[in-house]
């Protein structure tokens, strides 16, 4: 057996974007942990490893109802149509219209296999629930790397849930339920603890990343929240993906092999009894005259299966990411910033679609987690169809400018901040300007969780490295293959690079020479950015892109009360009906607290779980 520390290419899938679309050969599972000294540099000085291919895959359809006939109009669509002041979710189907070929029996039935349905299945079934587990996929979703969790018992600093729990609400300017969010405050540290002890006979060794450098990114809060695992693979595993690495050229090809979180947490589901059934997509719930949620319908090949859930439904399936047009429909200004998507495939509503037409209602706020690193070309525009690609720089909290070379904001801000502003600035877009020594400025900058680059010291119990950070070859990889794309432009003058950029040459240089003269204060008197990310531009060659965001996933979901059941339009609880994860809302509104590391993956396995301990009776 030897210790596998999850390297660069299979620890970055915890910000959910493809691999294939960023390394370009087999050696990047082994890139060195080290700055390079930067010159005079070309676009073929960043291409070490190859030109990395530029991709964003767009996904979009609708789920085909198990009906031999068109969808019949219900009384309780109609009702709900308040919710959003539009149908966008369609109406129901009737159920005397579905071909129902067999009808299954259960306890739990859980409608999704992404993190929210993988923890609820596993809980449900240690718990000795007869428990059924669909998905329309032919194979599961994972929970993400990072994990955002408080009061482990590997943790080693301190938080007061409580002040997380006021600053979260803070994120949302209180358009959310506070007690949804305490449940994750305060139950996260324990459910992380669960899966730790569940896991341990597969070689899975928690840590606990506590580095927020100072506490603080501009004038916000960090919190050390940030926790994952490290693996144990025999030989045999990691030759199998090692081969599989270099046959493909993709070192994307080794997740499908190497097991984590989610795998081993199925295993256990399974072993505790869970009935998990693939390629068996959602359709709608069923209800008893009174509204109770009693099971639900899934398609099978021609015909519908009917589920019924003697315990409870719990909603898994996700947001309505993976559908463009829904998504530019409920968050238009969002779906206008977007320049790479990172969806997972067939995350497209239906979840929150069936709760609407169960009598539900959904967040009336959109919120899309998008990070601001999805670089594109001077020329193009932003919004579906993407047309950016992955360039880790764009989050760090450089000189952001408009088309007319002006600065507009404060650059040491949570990730959608800077892509919010440029919404309301000319074609949606700001363009980051940095020289030839970003790499010692980003590591003054010191940002953490997702937008690192510069890994990170922490060690864990054993004193093996956490993992933590993209690493300065990936990043100039990255850069090196959209300056080749025509995507990141490079000169030796400001105007020239305004030029280039099709920014105003006059403005940026008059914007240039008066951040510098800020930098050279120590103080922003324009925005109050931090004295630490204050720093020059001056020595050439500059660089500057434009960017957009990550269209990551959609954060809201159905309204819900603090044991995660769907709640009706007189805010009342559904009988029978939870929702969990992105599928769920009352949480967030409007952005994403990403200083919170890893905060929905956190709150999503936590509310699974608790939303299973609601059924088992064990929280009222």
């Amino acid at each position: 057996m030897r210790v596998y520390v999850p390297s660069v290419f299979f620890a970055r899938t915890r910000c959910g974007w493809p691999l294939r679309d960023v390394f370009p050969a087999p050696c990047a599972a082994r890139l060195e942990r080290r700055r390079e000294p930067m010159g005079n540099l070309d676009r073929r000085s960043f291409l070490k490893g190859g030109v990395v291919a530029a991709g964003a895959a767009a996904f979009a359809g609708a789920l085909s109802a198990c009906a031999p006939s068109a969808p019949q109009e219900t009384g309780a669509a109609d009702e709900t149509l308040a919710t959003t002041g539009e149908a966008w979710y369609g109406s129901p189907a009737d159920p005397a219209t579905f071909d129902v070929v067999d009808t299954v029996d259960c306890e739990v039935l859980v409608c999704g296999l992404g993190a929210g349905g993988i923890t609820a299945a596993a809980a449900a079934a240690e718990k000795g629930m007869n428990v059924i587990a669909i998905e329309k996929g032919a194979g599961h979703g994972s929970i993400k790397s990072d994990i955002g969790v408080i009061g482990t018992r590997i943790d080693t600093v301190e938080v007061d849930p409580l002040q997380m729990l006021n600053e979260h609400t803070r994120y949302a300017n209180g358009w959310c339920d506070p007690r949804v969010t305490r449940v994750w405050a305060t139950e996260s540290g324990v459910t992380f603890d669960w899966i730790s002890d569940s896991i341990a006979e597969f070689g899975a060794t928690p840590y606990f990343e506590y580095d927020v450098d100072e506490g603080t990114h501009g004038v916000w809060p960090v919190y050390p929240t940030d926790h994952g695992f490290h693996y144990t693979y025999t030989e045999e595993e990691q030759a199998k993906a090692d081969a599989a690495v270099a046959e493909s050229g993709d070192p994307a090809a080794a997740q499908g092999i190497l097991p984590q979180v989610g795998d081993y947490m199925l295993k256990k589901a399974e072993e505790w009894g869970a009935d998990l059934r693939y390629e068996t997509p959602f359709v709608q719930l069923a209800q008893d005259e009174n509204g109770k949620v009693t099971g639900a319908y899934a398609k099978i090949g021609d015909g519908c299966v009917l589920f019924n859930a003697s315990k409870g439904v719990i909603l898994a399936t996700g947001g309505y990411e993976a559908n463009p047009d829904l998504l530019a429909e409920l968050n238009p200004d969002a779906a206008a910033i977007g320049g790479v998507s990172m969806t997972q495939a067939g995350c497209e509503g239906e979840g929150i679609k069936a709760g609407i037409w169960a009598g539900g209602m959904k967040d009336e706020i959109p919120t899309l987690m998008t990070f601001a690193r999805a670089a594109v070309a001077p020329d193009a525009e932003l919004g579906y169809p993407y047309q950016g690609m992955t360039c880790w720089i764009g989050d760090q909290p450089f000189l952001k400018v408009n088309l007319d070379g002006a600065r507009v904001c404060c650059e040491t801000a949570p990730y959608d901040y800077p892509l919010h502003v440029a919404a309301l600035q000319p074609e949606y877009k700001l363009a980051s300007i940095w020289d030839s020594d970003y790499q010692n400025q980003i590591v003054a900058f010191h940002t953490i969780g997702c937008s690192r680059i510069n890994m990170s010291d922490t060690v864990d119990a054993a004193g093996v490295p956490t993992g933590e950070g993209l690493s300065f070859p990936a990043c100039d990889m990255m850069i090196g293959a959209a300056m080749e794309a025509g995507i990141v432009q490079q000169a030796d003058t400001i105007e020239e690079l305004a030029e280039k950029l099709r920014v105003d040459p006059a403005g940026l240089t008059a914007t240039v020479e008066r951040y510098n003269e800020l930098a050279a204060k120590g103080v922003d008197e324009d925005f109050g950015k931090p004295a630490k990310d204050l720093l020059p531009l001056s020595k050439p060659p500059y660089f500057g892109a434009f960017f957009g965001g990550h269209v990551l996933c959609t954060l809201d979901g159905l309204r819900i009360d603090e044991h995660m059941r769907v709640l009706n339009t007189e805010r009342k609880p559904i009988e029978g009906l939870y929702a969990v994860g992105n599928c769920s809302g009352s949480m967030y509104a409007g952005s994403y607290p990403e200083l919170f590391i890893g905060n929905a993956n956190g709150r999503t396995i936590t509310h699974a779980r608790h939303a299973v301990m609601h059924i088992a009776g064990e929280v009222k």
